[in-house]
């Protein structure tokens, strides 16, 4: 994928995009880090040892899978547990992005979430936690899928 905003890196194995997580957002638009305010993070795969996901499951500590839809067991309890977070906290599910990767490949998954939450104010994205775009300051309307 050709745009540093969205980038089959920073789709987490769970199928999280952490181009639209506000603290990678906080950390890549260089948010100051304040007491008490969002965390910084530099993506699920870079920090890969911290990602829960990633612990719980030896097919993903082994690099045998990329994606946890290539597991018979999808979803697992882990994987279960975030979807379900995220769709009643946030309008997304993980499962159902994970299902859009297998079926349409990353790519075209990593368009989507361009069209989904891009900021329409100044360009860049907008956060899928807090609907605010790091870049301008901008509150939007949150994406959903």
């Amino acid at each position: 994928m050709g745009s540093s905003k969205f980038s089959n890196v920073l789709v987490a194995p769970c199928g999280m995009n952490c181009a639209v997580c506000r603290a990678y957002l906080a950390y890549s638009r260089g948010v100051p880090k304040k007491r008490g305010s969002v965390t910084h993070c530099s993506g699920c795969i870079s920090r890969g040892k911290n990602c829960f996901i990633k612990r719980a499951c030896p097919k993903l500590s082994k690099k045998q899978v990329r994606f946890c839809y290539e597991c018979k067991d999808m979803p697992c309890q882990g994987v279960d547990r975030v979807d379900r977070r995220y769709r009643v906290r946030y309008g997304v599910s993980l499962v159902g992005n994970l299902r859009e990767i297998e079926e349409r490949g990353v790519d075209a998954f990593l368009r989507s979430q361009e069209g989904k939450f891009g900021c329409s104010v100044c360009g860049d994205v907008v956060s899928v936690h807090d609907g605010k775009c790091y870049a301008c300051a901008a509150k939007a309307a949150k994406a959903r899928t």
